[in-house]
């Protein structure tokens, strides 16, 4: 599943850029295995219905596929997977360049308040149970300014993933953190 999924047409980006699908991906994503509709829906804390009509329109450009079926008493259960999880937009494809910018401000968007979301739960729970015995491994929080021609960008962008995929295991006497990582060009 490493594959690099391109997201080709106006239309495609359209779908995969709404915000509400961008969380039924992400819960794809933690979950690591496939899901029914109401899996889906219990990790969102959402209703099935709703996110039902999300990953039919996600199965119409081939971001989920049907995994497999299970018979659950007298009832057909569809197990959903993500074709990958790597996604990547062929700008160059793109004909309505004032949709293509909603739709990326939308997705960052979406990403960055996700990591809030988690940010203030952590810092809720913090507050509450006032478990502070080692506050630097609590979290950690930085913005930085680096400088990159074209070769190094790629090689930078090739080495965080490298990174992020090498702590992506899981196990014994490991806590899960939160990571969010982006970078653009500065044109200002």
């Amino acid at each position: 599943m490493n594959a690099i999924r391109q997201i080709e047409s106006d239309d495609e980006i359209k779908i995969f850029s709404d915000p509400y699908r961008m969380k039924i991906i992400n819960a794809y994503i933690k979950a690591r295995k496939p899901l029914t509709v109401k899996g889906v829906a219990d990790i969102m804390g959402e209703v099935p219905a709703k996110v039902h009509y999300h990953v039919k329109k996600l199965l119409s450009i081939d971001i989920l596929v049907l995994d497999h079926t299970e018979v659950i008493n007298g009832i057909t259960a569809k197990y959903y997977k993500l074709t990958t999880e790597q996604f990547k937009v062929a700008y160059q494809n793109v004909n309505n360049h004032e949709a293509l910018f909603d739709s990326t401000t939308n997705m960052i968007l979406s990403v960055v308040d996700e990591f809030k979301e988690d940010i203030m739960k952590g810092a809720k729970y913090l507050k509450q149970t006032h478990e502070r015995k080692d506050e630097s491994r609590n979290g950690y929080i930085d913005k930085e300014e680096i400088y990159l021609n074209e070769e190094e960008y790629f090689a930078f962008a090739e080495e965080m993933r490298a990174l992020i995929e090498r702590y992506q295991v899981e196990g014994e006497q490991k806590a899960v953190y939160n990571i969010f990582t982006g970078w653009f060009k500065k044109y200002w």
